[in-house]
């Protein structure tokens, strides 16, 4: 089977958490950063170098609240770095029946990233960003 998803290294891991005061939130301290996306939902990164992001929603029928609602908090995704085009990248996957949840969108830190559907990833629901981490 060949590599259809070149990845160079684990970018972060993403929490569902009810509020961006979550006890975990309590646990962690103060975010490095944290930003309220368009789609409905509050990302708070922590850690040496932000590989840990809490995601939490701020409006009704964002993604994170009905993620809560079905499955409660808890991991909600992985993300991984690439670096080649996204569009290159999902040509590729979509060829071979994997396809994308929405479109090309910044990231909570400006990175080109989108989402792959968890029935082509045994479950998973992975998170591409294209290119280096910022800073």
């Amino acid at each position: 089977m060949s590599n259809l998803l070149p990845f160079s290294e684990l970018d972060h891991v993403g929490v569902a958490v009810a509020s961006p005061d979550s006890p975990l939130t309590g646990l962690l301290g103060r975010p490095s950063a944290l930003e309220e996306m368009p789609s409905g939902v509050t990302v708070g990164r922590f850690g040496p170098g932000s590989r840990l992001e809490l995601v939490a929603p701020t409006r009704t029928g964002s993604p994170i609240e009905r993620f809560l609602e079905r499955r409660g908090p808890g991991l909600h995704h992985i993300a991984l770095r690439v670096d080649e085009p996204l569009a290159a990248v999902l040509e590729r996957l979509e060829a071979a029946g994997v396809r994308a949840v929405g479109p090309i969108e910044p990231a909570s830190d400006g990175r080109p990233s989108l989402f792959l559907h968890p029935s082509g990833t045994d479950g998973v629901l992975i998170e591409l960003v294209e290119g280096p981490r910022p800073g």
